[in-house]
Formats: C-alpha cells, structure tokens, sequence
C-alpha cells in the first residue's frame, strides 16, 4: 500500500512537471529517467501485496513508456507539445491505477459465514 500511495505521489508528480514545465511538456531527461525507474521499483514492490496484479503491470509498462520517452529524447529532439501530451496522460494513468490498487479491496466471504 506504501508503494502504491509513492507511485500514485509520482504520477501527480509527472503531470505537475508536464503542464508548469516552460514550455510545457519540456521536463528533463534526468527526472524522466528517475520516475521511470521508480515507478518500476514501487510497482515491483507493490505486486506483493495487491490483489489484482494488472495494476502494477500497467504501471511498469507505463514507466516503461516513460524511459524510451526520455531514451528517444537524448538521440533526438522531440516536440516539446508531443512530450507534454505523453508525460501527461502517462501520469494520470499511473496516478489512477495506484489509486485504484490501494482503494480495490474484495469482499473475502470467510466458510461458515451467511450471506
């Protein structure tokens, strides 16, 4: 839950970086690369305790997206209008599926209980 409630500080995080970036969209490659790896790292630490694993997927493979971003950005200029739109919705969708992890808790039924 800890790891979820990171990931889902470091979506904010991206989408903040992407609209007040001037100009938008232009965030460097450093913190790219560290939202990157961490939202890996807490999506591999997350995966023990979710319910549902297709969150921290979806998370990994969003920050996944979030590195080859920043790789393609180094071996070519990208359009800063084209990068704000990836980093944003890349946020918010990383934002909402940790959201989503942390709020999404199955009624357990335990044997012998009624219904």
């Amino acid at each position: 839950m800890i790891a979820n409630f990171a990931t889902v500080l470091i979506g904010l995080w991206l989408v903040y970086r992407a609209i007040f970036s001037i100009p938008a969209g232009d965030v460097s490659q450093i913190e790219l690369a560290a939202a990157g790896i961490a939202v890996i790292l807490l999506s591999l630490w997350a995966r023990r305790t979710d319910f549902m694993r297709w969150h921290s997927w979806t998370n990994m493979v969003l920050a996944a997206i979030i590195l080859l971003l920043t790789a393609v950005r180094w071996v070519v200029e990208v359009d800063p209008q084209a990068s704000f739109w990836i980093i944003l919705l890349i946020g918010i969708t990383v934002a909402v599926t940790a959201m989503w992890s942390i709020m999404y808790r199955p009624n357990i039924v335990q044997a012998g209980s009624a219904c």
